[in-house]
């Protein structure tokens, strides 16, 4: 299918018209005609105009069939242990993807890195027991359970635990910044 037709789907499944089409993002009726039966190519600003109109992310309307979903069972995880710090469970495919999502048991008083540390990307932070301080630059908060943060990962951050029993928490990045090299047994 190409990006027209795919647009015209779209527009046909939203019941909209091309005159409504045209409404909503400024665009002509004979250029959305001509985009429609790939008579006319789009540029970055009409895709996103008609992306928005259409609440359709710009990757389904140009043809990116995503990927399919891949299960990780339990038992399977991936686990990293970096010298002696603790153990981290690889909780989404641990390969190829823009994002990767690890949990953590943190005992009582660990210090991530026993530094504040980068990365390239963002990371965000889910306490699900226990307390985390997270500090980055002059922000400083303790997390409980439940609790989240979002980071940008290229600014010096700092996690630790910030009580005297283990915190477990779960962490995602993008990119990834951990691969599993092996299974710890």
């Amino acid at each position: 299918m190409t990006v027209g037709q795919r647009i015209k789907t779209r527009r046909k499944e939203m019941n909209f018209t091309i005159p409504k089409l045209c409404e909503l993002t400024g665009l002509s009726q004979g250029f959305i005609s001509q985009v429609e039966n790939d008579k006319a190519s789009l540029s970055l600003d009409s895709l996103q105009k008609i992306c928005l109109a259409l609440e359709t992310p710009a990757k389904i309307l140009l043809g990116d069939d995503g990927f399919a979903p891949e299960l990780i069972k339990k038992d399977a995880r991936p686990k990293i242990r970096i010298g002696n710090q603790p153990d981290l469970e690889i909780l989404s495919t641990p390969f190829g993807r823009n994002l990767q999502v690890m949990q953590a048991l943190l005992p009582a008083g660990y210090q991530a890195g026993n530094c504040a540390h980068t990365h390239e990307g963002e990371e965000w932070i889910l306490v699900l027991e226990g307390q985390v301080k997270v500090t980055q630059g002059d922000f400083e908060a303790i997390l409980s359970e439940g609790d989240s943060i979002h980071l940008d990962g290229t600014k010096p951050h700092l996690c630790q635990n910030a009580s005297d029993d283990p915190a477990t928490i779960i962490v995602a990045v993008t990119p990834p910044a951990m691969l599993p090299l092996s299974k710890i047994t």
